[in-house]
């Protein structure tokens, strides 16, 4: 595979968020390339939906269940989702789940900061906990957090995000070391501005897009296959001696 870094084929994806903004760019990059890919989303009935899009769209096989990371017992399902649907064997791991509620602290309720991070680090934790021995059992594996520029920088108002992105930063480090000697390496793709659902409302606004665009060197948002690009390396056999490492998709923002 070496000579051809980018060929999936005969390979097992998974990737949570697949139905929609960057994992869905995400599992129809590896789809495109020859994975197997299966995307879990809250709603079944959407994540179904979707992987018919993406087959039809690539002509690869692509499976779909449902899966809510603020849920212990349905992340803890997926396990064996994994071993009906690739025989217990996973290669590729994806988690690009996540929420953001964006308030100055004194507007925030304790209901509202915990369920940020029980979607962005607790529900990451649970998955990488359920994953783990299918990865292992692959005989090589790859974990890929999509954290966030806000777990280095921040805004005024992202106390939620921003405190839930770095500690998504510190579980990817510390599961890169945890998981060395087994084949599996785990890291982070920290995305900046990109042109998602989840910006729509940002980009909408002249104001709001100008702050972030003064910010960004390229003078531009990103796209989601941007992202998918950066995903498709840290999959592939080609990054077989990178671990541990946050890489930065950001058009400049953080070298500024």
């Amino acid at each position: 595979m070496n000579n051809r870094p980018f060929d999936f084929s005969g390979a097992t994806a998974l990737v949570i968020g697949g139905a929609s903004g960057l994992g869905r760019a995400i599992a129809e990059g590896l789809a495109s390339h020859g994975a197997h890919v299966a995307i879990a989303a809250r709603q079944l009935d959407k994540a179904r939906a979707v992987a018919g899009e993406i087959a039809a769209q690539t002509g690869g096989a692509v499976s779909a269940c449902s899966a809510d990371l603020t849920s212990e017992a349905s992340v803890a399902a997926l396990g064996a989702f994994i071993e009906n649907t690739f025989g217990s064997h996973l290669n590729i791991a994806v988690n690009s789940g996540g929420t953001n509620i964006r308030n100055p602290i004194d507007g925030i309720s304790l209901a509202e900061f915990e369920t940020v991070q029980r979607t962005n680090i607790t529900g990451a934790f649970l998955f990488a906990r359920t994953v783990h021995p299918h990865l292992r059992k692959a005989g090589w594996g790859r974990l890929i957090h999509i954290t966030s520029i806000f777990s280095s920088r921040s805004f005024p108002g992202r106390t939620s995000y921003a405190s839930s992105k770095g500690a998504l930063l510190q579980l990817t480090r510390t599961l890169a070391l945890e998981w060395v000697t087994e084949g599996i390496t785990v890291n982070a793709i920290s995305p900046g501005p990109i042109a998602t659902e989840m910006m729509k409302p940002i980009i909408a606004d002249p104001q709001r897009a100008e702050e972030f665009l003064r910010r960004i060197p390229m003078k531009r948002f990103g796209e989601p296959r941007e992202i998918a690009t950066a995903a498709l390396f840290l999959a592939s056999p080609a990054s077989s001696f990178v671990t541990g490492a946050d890489v930065v998709v950001d058009g400049g923002w953080m070298s500024a």
